[in-house]
């Protein structure tokens, strides 16, 4: 992959792009746009070529061929607006593979749905039968968020995201909405965690507008959501948003859009103060369950009917009426029960049945329901398929409860299960051939199938799976399976979170590319990792856990589970597992992650708690108290305040006698010093800093301080001085294989090198510094730094066209990891660009000044 990238980038004219891209396009998840045709191509000329190498029989195709072939993927990907247009994104489930009935809620929905309709007339539906549309007022329909939702309520398993989903898809179809769709589902009634509002903002926010990364605090989040709202609608491109397994919906007004934009959502709960409309479903009719279970039972290639049940004939009709009306013509009953009567194709149907209807009601009313809710016929129903599950796959199912986390790969769950891989993955596949588990893929490229395969139940089977688990905890070894699940994780997290120890940059290049994909794994499953580590009893690993993943969830911009998972390893603490010091880092990692989300009071308060146990400690763990309130300060742009609390730090280090200590903090106050516009004053605490650095013989510290030392200072103007001092920093990163480090202070060299009028080697720092960034594919973060300095340079040497496209990849890399900044800032470099090359236009296009 980083062969590409680079072979791209020594193309005349350079071809850029990044591996990330590529592994969207080779995996199916993005198709090329039209501006990456020349790259795509590129890339198919290498691929093909490889192809050839290996003396396989693939033959290669003419360029006209591919990008027929483009244009037919891009076309499938973008449903075609109404009035013209670019289409926005469609997020939608895979429909069901049956669709039966329901054609009047149907109907409703899509009177509902059509643009206009909440507008201009009053809807209205017959309600017979419980599943007509339901106005909540007798007025004329004002244009409120309330009046552009309508919920779809109903009893687990009856089927509301089934219909919603078609709905959409018919919408989809009709090109009613060419601002998009976008589905969420809140798991609101899951075992894990609800999905909160600032999470949903966030997604639905870089969906929509994949160049900005939103803003951190959830206030901003609501006016830019708004504003995105206002443009579409100014554009005449409404929005449908799908909000899917509603528990409570005053905890999502916010994301509840104005008119002509529409809102579904799905709930079991009716939310009369929050959406005026509803349709209420309820069970099949009848004549659609009986449909639904004769359909089911003649679908083709699987061999599982009988040739004397083939047929409509009277005793095969009747065996389908009592299927139905054994199930409570609940959709989700019915799909299960008649998976596990396919399952026996040597018997007859009326066999079968018979069964069924010896094992299941036992006299229940089809509306009762039991303590959690749930209806009998459901739970009756899934007795009666796990009476038919083998005792090795019934285990499987009740361990399977027992993961933590929304779902769980074929990888992870041969963990749980102890069992060989290939076995799990049988056993899986049973499962969700019973329509016990769904399946779905998520994960690049770098991951085996095992772990990119993924399964996840429904939340009414993971209920009674979870009840079966424990009723058989002992038998199966429940406790231990789990067990042997978490420190799964935990050990392939804290591989991915660690920074390999190399001797050379050929031997850092080889163990990063190992390193890579256990960090592919790790963003693939880190939720499921979070929900591991905070859902398991309070532990000493779980304060571990937290402290190791720090700076993996910093790099990636992993706020709020970052947030989670340190908020529970201080719960820990204060449980007693972990001592004082471990206490107070766990603060201190926590205050990190709040203020990553911009949550500075949050972020500050954390850290006088830490202050308190630091008071308990040493001097030292005070100064490094302050030097934090000082970092956080930094982030609120509180500058001020911040440089009163490194000074204070200062102090606490001096008095503690820890002049590396000092030392750090000194280069932080001349950093800060630098932002302010006090460039004289970072000189000196630079230079300070160099001094304490030597004093304590702390190569890193000195080497830090000489590279904020020459920053300071070729602002200034001191060049000379600044370039040694970045080269002496430069090369201690070298010899060290400090990589990270090496990347910014090239970066940092080749500035000041540049404001020293010194272009040829300014840009052969800089191109290093690139070159080693996509070298070490973990160091996205130091790749877009060095792409705005590599831009800032071919701009002021009149390379406009170069830095154009460089500004370009950027962004993308800012946007990848969710760097707001640092997408602003490659936007406005771009804007800039596009000025001066609209307003050289007449000289040519070549990119140069006259």
């Amino acid at each position: 992959m980083k062969k590409l990238v680079a072979q791209g980038g020594r193309r005349q004219p350079p071809v850029r792009s990044s591996d990330a891209t590529i592994s969207d396009w080779l995996s199916g998840k993005t198709v090329p746009g039209k501006g990456s045709s020349e790259f795509f191509l590129f890339v198919v000329v290498w691929m093909e070529n490889y192809a050839a190498q290996g003396g396989g029989s693939w033959r290669a195709r003419d360029r006209a061929w591919w990008e027929h072939l483009l244009d037919r993927a891009r076309a499938e990907r973008t449903p075609a607006p109404e009035g013209g247009g670019p289409a926005g994104p469609v997020q939608l489930p895979t429909p069901d593979d049956l669709f039966v009935g329901r054609e009047e809620p149907l109907r409703a929905l899509m009177a509902w749905l059509e643009p206009g309709a909440g507008q201009s007339k009053r809807l209205s539906g017959s309600g017979r039968g419980g599943q007509g549309l339901q106005d909540g007022s007798a007025a004329v329909v004002r244009t409120t968020a309330s009046a552009a939702a309508l919920e779809v309520t109903g009893m687990g398993g009856v089927g509301k995201t089934t219909l919603v989903v078609e709905a959409a898809r018919q919408a989809v179809a009709r090109g009613w909405y060419s601002g998009g769709v976008l589905f969420a589902d809140l798991r609101g009634h899951s075992p894990i965690a609800d999905a909160a509002p600032d999470e949903l903002l966030d997604a639905f926010l870089r969906t929509l507008r994949p160049r900005r990364e939103p803003p951190p605090v959830l206030t901003e989040k609501v006016r830019c959501w708004g504003e995105l709202l206002e443009e579409l609608a100014a554009q005449q491109r409404p929005l449908l948003i799908i909000l899917d397994n509603v528990r409570e919906a005053g905890r999502f007004t916010e994301l509840l859009p104005p008119l002509p934009h529409r809102a579904l959502l799905t709930s079991r709960h009716t939310h009369l103060n929050t959406i005026r409309h509803r349709v209420v479903l309820a069970p099949f009719p009848s004549a659609e369950a009986e449909l639904f279970v004769r359909l089911r039972l003649r679908e083709p290639d699987h061999g599982l009917v009988t040739a004397q049940d083939q047929g409509a004939t009277p005793a095969h009709e009747e065996q389908v009426r009592r299927i139905a009306e054994l199930c409570g013509q609940l959709p989700l009953a019915l799909r299960i029960v008649v998976a596990v009567l396919r399952s026996e194709p040597d018997r007859s149907l009326r066999e079968r049945v018979d069964e069924l209807a010896r094992n299941l009601l036992d006299g229940m009313e089809d509306d009762d329901t039991d303590v959690e809710g749930r209806p009998l016929t459901v739970r009756a129903c899934f007795s009666f398929c796990y009476g038919h599950l083998t005792a090795s796959r019934a285990r499987v199912f009740r361990l399977l409860a027992a993961a933590p986390g929304r779902d769980i790969s074929t990888a992870s769950a041969a963990v749980l299960l102890g069992l060989p891989m290939d076995v799990a993955r049988l056993a899986l596949r049973g499962l969700a051939g019973m329509h016990l588990l769904e399946r779905a893929g998520r994960g690049r490229h770098e991951l085996s199938e095992a772990e990119r395969d993924h399964w996840s139940m429904h939340d009414l089977i993971r209920l009674y799976a979870e009840e079966r688990g424990r009723a058989h905890a002992a038998e199966d070894s429940r406790e231990d399976a789990v067990v042997r699940l978490l420190h799964h994780y935990r050990d392939v997290a804290r591989a991915a979170a660690g920074i390999p120890l190399v001797r050379g940059i050929e031997e850092a290049l080889i163990v990063s590319q190992a390193h890579r994909r256990a960090q592919v794994w790790l963003e693939t499953e880190r939720v499921n990792v979070v929900e591991a580590a905070v859902s398991a009893p309070a532990s000493a690993w779980r304060v571990d856990l937290a402290l190791e993943l720090a700076e993996f969830f910093r790099i990636r911009r992993y706020y709020a589970e970052w947030a989670r998972l340190a908020a529970s390893a201080v719960d820990a603490c204060r449980q007693g597992h972990g001592d004082r010091y471990k206490e107070f880092q766990a603060h201190g990692t926590l205050s990190d992650a709040l203020t990553g989300l911009g949550r500075f009071e949050e972020a500050l308060a954390t850290l006088d708690d830490a202050d308190a146990i630091a008071a308990l400690l040493d001097d030292r763990a005070r100064a490094l108290v302050a030097e934090e309130q000082g970092v956080v300060l930094t982030e609120a742009s509180r500058f001020d305040e911040a440089m009163r609390s490194y000074e204070r730090a200062a102090d606490l280090f001096r008095g503690a006698g820890d002049p590396a200590g000092l030392a750090n903090t000194l280069r932080l106050l001349g950093d800060t010093s630098l932002l302010c516009g006090q460039p004289e004053k970072a000189e000196t605490a630079c230079q300070k800093a160099v001094a304490y650095s030597r004093m304590a013989d702390h190569r890193p510290g000195e080497a830090a301080a000489l590279a904020s030392l020459g920053n300071a200072q070729s602002v200034l103007g001191h060049h000379e001085e600044a370039i040694e001092a970045l080269a002496i920093a430069t090369q201690y990163a070298d010899d060290t294989i400090d990589v990270p480090s090496h990347i910014e202070r090239l970066r940092d060299l080749g500035l000041a090198l540049h404001r020293a009028g010194r272009p040829r080697t300014s840009l052969e720092k800089i191109r290093r510094a690139e070159e080693l960034a996509r070298m070490f594919i973990y160091q996205e973060d130091q790749l877009g730094a060095v792409l705005l300095c590599l831009g800032l340079v071919l701009t002021e040497h009149s390379r406009l066209r170069a830095a154009q496209s460089v500004y370009a990849e950027a962004a993308d890399v800012f946007h990848q990891l969710g760097d707001a900044q640092g997408v602003s800032e490659a936007e406005l470099a771009l804007g800039r660009l596009r000025r001066i090359l609209e307003g050289i236009n007449t000289y040519g296009a070549n990119g140069r000044f006259p």
